[in-house]
């Protein structure tokens, strides 16, 4: 990802270019460090208030806040279509998901459950969740409206006010999120948005009025938010790159793979962390099942985001393009074949647009670049395999252990490789599956915690152990005579 943390420097202009037009979005204001300071103030005096307020009024403002999302949904995919280039189904499919990401948490109000622990007799002891205050959240320009919705939902359920820091391509769907969310009945300033670039998520991560940070992007960028968030001894949580593989076998259905594995390379233009882009698939069947993805590939719909009928739009920015060029162009020099695509598509009738055509590189060696870095495109590489130990090593031969993904009609290969992948999530004979209920973390370079499910809960409250003293007479002493 792209998400960048740099020391301080004084802010710029945040200046919002289309990747489909190369056309002007908005231009916005950074925010300045004294603005930094004063929004961590107000969202001290919002936790309060919010945290004052029944769990029963926060479930109806977090409901209140998804029905609103429902019903800007075409507005918020809008938005992120013309920053990012995103597809338009797949913006109106995120804002959804995160409505239903929002009444999820709205149930989830009242369920912050403390333990009854055994003691003595005479004594009471147990312990209750709180929240730990402000939360810094940095989300990347992938999917603006779902994470400035989904990253933020945990920490709010829990009691804490969230001040976010979108990235500097994508900071429109966010805003009017936070509108939303004050329309929805939010307390003001519980939820406030940061404009700006690394310098902002920075002082975020540094802040000594800030408890809490969730931060997704590179793992560069999140080493330095760790660092930054541990002088202030802040809970982290880090969703970081991937390199995600995919192992085929023989005995796996191979039309039901082939669909899943573009889906899974292909969907949001490659630009998902967990995007499947290491193909491993057994040499007993690889030339076919590259035939098949081939096919496939040249049937995919790219073009304009806002046309309801494309699939795949443009890169984000310049930045993203030329860093993906450069990975095709690597993996040839390096002795790859780029089997199709490698450059722009030659159905689009002009020049405009940062569009990469779906691309498969075979013969690809686990020490080229395009195999071990995250391309963040629609970049798929292919290597074989000759038996099953040996997926297993070439699919942990990487710093990331994030998601995966195994294709077999054999039970119990499914559950061995399952057990010996070395990632966070294991998908069998599907593409990424992604659920609120559902925990969602890495395992090595991809990330600390987890920002979903019951285990999101975890990084956005402490425990407070509570002793009491409940029965009669005299104060016992280890001290006879004192």
């Amino acid at each position: 990802m792209t998400t960048t943390l740099d020391a301080p420097t004084a802010p710029a202009d945040v200046v919002v270019i289309s990747p489909t037009t190369g056309e002007t979005v908005a231009t916005l204001p950074s925010a300045t460090p004294a603005e930094v300071d004063e929004a961590v103030e107000r969202a001290r005096a919002a936790q309060r208030e919010w945290w004052s307020m029944t769990s029963d009024a926060r479930s109806r403002v977090l409901w209140r806040w998804s029905e609103l999302l429902d019903a800007h949904a075409e507005e918020l995919a809008t938005l992120d279509a013309r920053c990012t280039g995103k597809v338009i189904r797949d913006g109106l499919s995120e804002v959804r998901t995160a409505a239903r990401y929002a009444r999820y948490w709205a149930g989830q109000t009242d369920k912050l459950f403390g333990d009854q622990l055994a003691d003595v007799p005479g004594r009471l002891s147990y312990t209750i969740r709180e929240p730990l205050g402000v939360f810094g959240v940095i989300i990347p320009w992938n999917a603006p409206s779902l994470g400035s919705v989904s990253r933020t939902l945990p920490p709010l359920g829990c009691g804490n006010a969230v001040i976010v820091k979108p990235s500097e391509f994508s900071p429109l769907s966010a805003l009017r999120n936070a509108e939303l969310a004050r329309e929805a009945g939010f307390p003001e300033n519980l939820y406030q948005v940061l404009v700006g670039a690394g310098e902002v998520g920075a002082q975020l991560s540094g802040h000594p009025g800030v408890d809490g940070i969730s931060f997704t992007g590179s793992v560069t960028t999140g080493r330095k938010v760790n660092i930054a968030a541990a002088e202030g001894f802040k809970r982290t949580t880090l969703e970081l790159g991937g390199k995600s593989p995919v192992v085929v076998f023989p005995d796996a259905d191979l039309d039901d793979a082939a669909l899943g594995i573009l889906i899974g390379i292909l969907m949001n233009a490659g630009q998902i962390c967990a995007a499947n882009s290491r193909l491993l698939v057994h040499e007993s069947i690889a030339d076919e099942f590259v035939e098949r993805l081939l096919e496939r590939a040249q049937r995919v719909k790219v073009g304009d985001p806002l046309d309801p009928e494309t699939q795949v739009g443009p890169v984000v920015c310049q930045r993203q393009y030329d860093k993906v060029m450069d990975f095709i162009a690597s993996a040839e020099a390096e002795g790859a074949t780029v089997a199709v695509g490698g450059g722009r598509p030659v159905h689009l009738a002009d020049d405009r647009g940062l569009y990469i055509a779906p691309t498969i590189i075979t013969n690809v060696q686990p020490d080229m670049h395009v195999s071990r870095e995250e391309v963040f495109g629609p970049v798929l590489g292919v290597s074989t395999f000759s038996t099953e130990e040996e997926a297993v090593a070439l699919a942990n031969d990487s710093e990331f252990g994030l998601s995966s993904y195994v294709w077999t009609s054999d039970a119990a290969r499914l559950h061995r490789m399952a057990e010996l992948i070395e990632a966070g999530v294991v998908h069998g004979n599907t593409y990424l599956v992604m659920d609120v209920q559902l925990p969602f973390g890495g395992f090595k370079s991809s990330g600390v915690s987890n920002a979903f499910g019951n285990e999101a809960i975890e990084a956005c409250t402490q425990v407070k152990r509570i002793t009491l003293r409940t029965g009669q007479g005299p104060l016992p002493s280890p001290w006879p005579g004192v």
